[in-house]
C-alpha cells in the first residue's frame, strides 16, 4: 500500500478524513477516503500501488474486463443496456465531430466502444493496461491495443480522445491530464465519463454506494472540480449531461451490498427515482459525461 502525501490533482498538502468503504467486489477490506482542501478531490488515501491493484480486479463480477459470458443477472442487464449506450455514446460525439477522424480510446476494456466505433468508419487506436482485456479487445473486435506505458512516448494527435469510466482508475493523475493535453489535436475533443459523488443516489446510500469501488476507484470528482482542473490544462469545458442507466445499475449494486442479496424491484423503483430527480436537477446525476475542446 501506497500513502499519499500531497493531493493527486492539485499537490495541495492538506486534505481530511471523508469516509471509509468497503470492497464488496473481491477483498472485503475497508479502505479511507480522504478530500483535499483545496481542489475538493476526494481520493483513497492509502491506497494499493500500481504493482497491487491488479489482484483487486480479478473477478468475474468485474464486467468491463471479464468474458462476455460473466455471470448474474446485474451483470446481464449491464450487456443488455451497454448495446444501446454504445448508440448513444456514438451519437453524442458525432454531434460535435460528424466527419469522423482518429480516436484514441483510453481504458478500453474487452473493446466494446473501440470497436463500434471503428466500424462507424473512425480511425481509431486504444490503451488498455489489463493484458486479458486488452488481448479480447484485439481478438474481438482487431483493434490496435497500446499498453499504458504508450501514452507518455506517443506523439500522435487524436481528433477525439474518450475515457469512459477510466479516470478514476488512474494512479498518476497529473500526468495524465498532461497526456490528454499532448495528445488531443488542436480544435480536437476529450470526452470523460465518471461517477458523481454529489449525485442525489450517492448521498441517499453514503459508504454503500456502488460506484464507489474502491480500491478500484482511486478518486471521486466533484463536478466543479474536474471541470476545473481540465480547464486549468488549457481546455474548454463545452457540455456535461447525465449517463441516464446509471441510477438503477448503481441502485441494483447498492442495494445487494446494503442487505447481501438481489432486491431488484426495490431498486429499480429507486432507480426511477434518482433518474426523476436528476432530469431537474444541474450536476447531479449517478454518472456524467464531461465534453471539452482543445483550442485551436
Amino acid at each position: 500500500m501506497e500513502r499519499l502525501t500531497a493531493c493527486p490533482a492539485c499537490g495541495h498538502k492538506v486534505f481530511n478524513a471523508f469516509m471509509r468503504c468497503k470492497d464488496y467486489t473481491v477483498s472485503n477490506s475497508e479502505f479511507d477516503i480522504v478530500k483535499c482542501e483545496q481542489c475538493t478531490l476526494e481520493f483513497t488515501n492509502p491506497r494499493p500501488s500500481q504493482t497491487e491493484i491488479g489482484v483487486y480486479y480479478a473477478s468475474a463480477e468485474y464486467v468491463s474486463h471479464s468474458d462476455e459470458n460473466a455471470p448474474g443477472l446485474i451483470n446481464n442487464i449491464y450487456r443488455k443496456v451497454r448495446t444501446i449506450t454504445l448508440s448513444q455514446k456514438n451519437s453524442l460525439v458525432e454531434h460535435y465531430l460528424p466527419k469522423k477522424g482518429k480516436l484514441l480510446d483510453i481504458g478500453c476494456g474487452t473493446g466494446a466502444f473501440a470497436g463500434y466505433m471503428k466500424e462507424r468508419g473512425w480511425e481509431v487506436e486504444a490503451v488498455e493496461p489489463d493484458p486479458g482485456a486488452a488481448q479480447k479487445a484485439r481478438s474481438n473486435h482487431k483493434l490496435q491495443v497500446h499498453e499504458e506505458e504508450w501514452l507518455s512516448s506517443s506523439n500522435g494527435v487524436f481528433n477525439l480522445i474518450t475515457m469512459w469510466h477510466v479516470l478514476e482508475h488512474v494512479h498518476d493523475l497529473q500526468e495524465r491530464f498532461k497526456q490528454l493535453w499532448k495528445l488531443t489535436a488542436e480544435g480536437g475533443y476529450v470526452v470523460i465519463a465518471v461517477p458523481n459523488p454529489c449525485s442525489i443516489d450517492a448521498k441517499h446510500y453514503g459508504a454503500i454506494w456502488a460506484a464507489r469501488d474502491l480500491p478500484r476507484h482511486l478518486y471521486h470528482f466533484p463536478p466543479a472540480m474536474l471541470r476545473k482542473r481540465m480547464e486549468e490544462e488549457g481546455f474548454i469545458t463545452l457540455k456535461t449531461v447525465g449517463m441516464p442507466f446509471d441510477p438503477f445499475y448503481i441502485s441494483m449494486l447498492s442495494e445487494r451490498y446494503k442487505k447481501g442479496k438481489d432486491r431488484i424491484a426495490l431498486a429499480f423503483a429507486k432507480g426511477v427515482y434518482f433518474w426523476l430527480r436528476s432530469i431537474f436537477a444541474n450536476d447531479q446525476w449517478s454518472s456524467q459525461i464531461y465534453i471539452f475542446r482543445k483550442p485551436g
